[in-house]
Order: C-alpha cells, then sequence, then structure tokens
C-alpha cells in the first residue's frame, strides 16, 4: 500500500540563514540551545570563531537527518550591506531531512528572528521565505520501520555497482575450475555473505523491537512477563543506555530463520514462516524465499565458522543473493502494510 504524499520541496539539502539586527554570538548560543542543540564539531571549515550545534529528534522517529546550525562570523561586506550585527546564523537540513527536520529548521529561523529582528535567506525559496511542509499520514511505527528498511535498500544498491567483474571462464570444465579457484573476486563474493545476511538480520531484528514499542497487544504480553532480566541490563535500561525492547530482542537470534518466526509468532501471532513461503523470481529463475534465506544463512554459517569457501559463487550468483534479500525485506513490508495496515512506504511527489 503507497501513498502519495506532495512534497512542497526539492530534493537538495535546504540552508536558511538569517542575519540579526541586533544579537551577541553568546545570545545566539543560549537561543539554539533553549530548542535543544547540542555543540558539535563540523565537517565544512568555518571562520574563526565559529559555534557549531546539531539538533536531532529520537522520539518517534521524527527525525532522519535533524537540523545543523552553525553561528559565524558576517563578512565586512554583509555588515555593510545589510547594516546588522556581526554575527549570522546558518541553518542545514539534507537532501534526506524528515518534515519533522523542516518543521524544526523553520521554527529555529522563526525563534530568532522573533528575538534578534533581521532578514533571513532561504537557497530555494528566497528572502524570508520559510520552507513548505508536507502531511506525512505514517505513524511512529511506519516511520521507524521505513528507515530500517530504506537503510537496508540503499545498503544493497550501494555495494551493486563495486562488484567487480569475474575473470571469463573457458568452455572447458576443468580449466573453469581451475579459473574459478585462482580468481580473488569470489573470495570477495563469499566473504560479502555475512553482509547480506547481517542486512537481513537488522532488517527483522530492528522491526521486531519497533512493533514491540508500538504494539498494544505486545506491551500487554510484556507487563505479563515473569522472565528474569539481567540486573545489568535493568541497570542500562534505567540509565537510558538500552532500550527495553533491544533487550527482549536479545533473547531471540535474527540469523536464524526459526528463531525469527519464534519471535514474531510470540509477540505478534505473525508467522513469518507462511509469509517467505512464496515463490518469487530471483534472477532468471523462480525461488521460493525461504529457501533461499535458509540457503543465505546456511552459507554465511560456512564462512564464518569454517571458514569455507565456494568459488562455484560468482557474480551473478552473488547479486541473485542481494535480490533475495531486497525481495523477501520487500514481502515482509507487502505483509505489514496489507495484512497489518501499517502505513510504511510512501511515494513522495514534488508539486
Amino acid at each position: 500500500m503507497y501513498v502519495r504524499i506532495n512534497v512542497c520541496e526539492n530534493n537538495m539539502s535546504t540552508e536558511i540563514i538569517l542575519h540579526p539586527r541586533n544579537a551577541t554570538k553568546d545570545q545566539l548560543r543560549k537561543l539554539l540551545v533553549s530548542h535543544g542543540y547540542i555543540k558539535c564539531e563540523h565537517l565544512w571549515e568555518w571562520p574563526k570563531g565559529s559555534l557549531n550545534f546539531f539538533w536531532f529528534e529520537n522520539k518517534d522517529f521524527k527525525s532522519t537527518d535533524g537540523v545543523e546550525a552553525t553561528i559565524y562570523p558576517a563578512s565586512e561586506e554583509l555588515q555593510k550591506k545589510l547594516g546588522f550585527c556581526p554575527w549570522a546564523l546558518h541553518t542545514r537540513t539534507r537532501a534526506s531531512a524528515s518534515r519533522y527536520d523542516k518543521e524544526k529548521q523553520n521554527e529555529t529561523i522563526r525563534s530568532a528572528r522573533k528575538h534578534f529582528g533581521g532578514k533571513f535567506y532561504n537557497d530555494w525559496h528566497g528572502y524570508n521565505r520559510y520552507t513548505p511542509l508536507w502531511e506525512d499520514p505514517r505513524l511512529p511505527e511506519g516511520r521507524g520501520i521505513f528507515f530500517a528498511y530504506k537503510r537496508i535498500k540503499n545498503r544493497l544498491d550501494a555495494i551493486r555497482p563495486l562488484l567487480p567483474d569475474q575473470k571469463p571462464l573457458p568452455d572447458n570444465e576443468k580449466i573453469a575450475d581451475l579459473v574459478r579457484l585462482t580468481d580473488p573476486t569470489r573470495i570477495l563474493y563469499n566473504a560479502l555473505i555475512p553482509f547480506a545476511v547481517s542486512a537481513i538480520e537488522h532488517f527483522f531484528s530492528q522491526t521486531f523491537q519497533i512493533l514491540l514499542h508500538y504494539d498494544n497487544g505486545a506491551q500487554k504480553k510484556l507487563k505479563e512477563q515473569s522472565r528474569k532480566i539481567e540486573i545489568s541490563n535493568v541497570v542500562s535500561v534505567v540509565r537510558g543506555e538500552r532500550q527495553l525492547e533491544a533487550i527482549i530482542s536479545d533473547w531471540y537470534s535474527f540469523q536464524n530463520l526459526s528463531s525469527i518466526n519464534a519471535a514474531y509468532r510470540d509477540w505478534f501471532g505473525i508467522d513469518v514462516l507462511k509469509i517467505l513461503r512464496r515463490r518469487r523470481k530471483i534472477g532468471k529463475r523462480i525461488a521460493l524465499l525461504e529457501q533461499r534465506l535458509n540457503q543465505l544463512i546456511e552459507f554465511r554459517h560456512g564462512v564464518i565458522h569454517h571458514f569455507a569457501f565456494d568459488y562455484r559463487l560468482g557474480r551473478d550468483e552473488f547479486l541473485d543473493f542481494l535480490t533475495s534479500v531486497d525481495t523477501i525485506v520487500e514481502t515482509f513490508v507487502d505483509y505489514l502494510e496489507k495484512e497489518r495496515g501499517i502505513l510504511i512506504r510512501a511515494e513522495f511527489v514534488d508539486d
């Protein structure tokens, strides 16, 4: 289930710079701190005396990239042109920033202007123009699962074009076997199998924790739990170092299909095995997703625990494994959207 969300914004980062009429460096610093910004380092080279800050909202998966803010000395040219104070406030949101990140950027500039006056410039919308916002109908669990989903998709997409070509194989099968044994790229393909499995593990683990946090039925089961938790874990929860949902997820292995199924069945009544007992086109063949995942897990086990390498694994075969991971993730997200009614993916379109 996809929902079209009109985005009144381009797909680039947005910079909004305020030149206050009257503000000291410390006054601007205090304003940012009052809005929840924390001091940080910056990758850019800013003029001497600049202060860098960052804001990010962890609650309910509102932020994707947060907001960068820098207090910096304005150039003499700008001071003469605008007739304002020697300090300026620069804010930036990245291209993948969420609606809430953009809203915070607007709010920061609006608050600073209210306190200190002046003019601001939005690099996409002009002078004294705030960034238009869009509605995001997703609930927190949908946003959280979407972030995990996109992270997996982005990592898989990033690695595909980087894979080196394998050595061409001759028609003679015996010579072809020798070529495989002496082809270092095949060792690389084998070594990347744990990467593919970790993508599955991360997605199912993160999705489990998100559902556990927001699902009312699962929360009720959690309150009824009598299983003991180690004191070290209790301390980490009290200190805010870990979430209780992460500790519950440690009870299961998300590198094992039967354990993944047990986790989702125990807490949400979801039969992952049934969902993955479907045939999908993987590469040039139709494959059973459950079988493909088990093959991938067994392959990873051989590499990690026995340092076993299969030299028959070529570039195309490895790409098929990546496609299998992609398809498994898409299939499970399809289920959550269609059967559980959780809006996760959305099609963003520019106005």
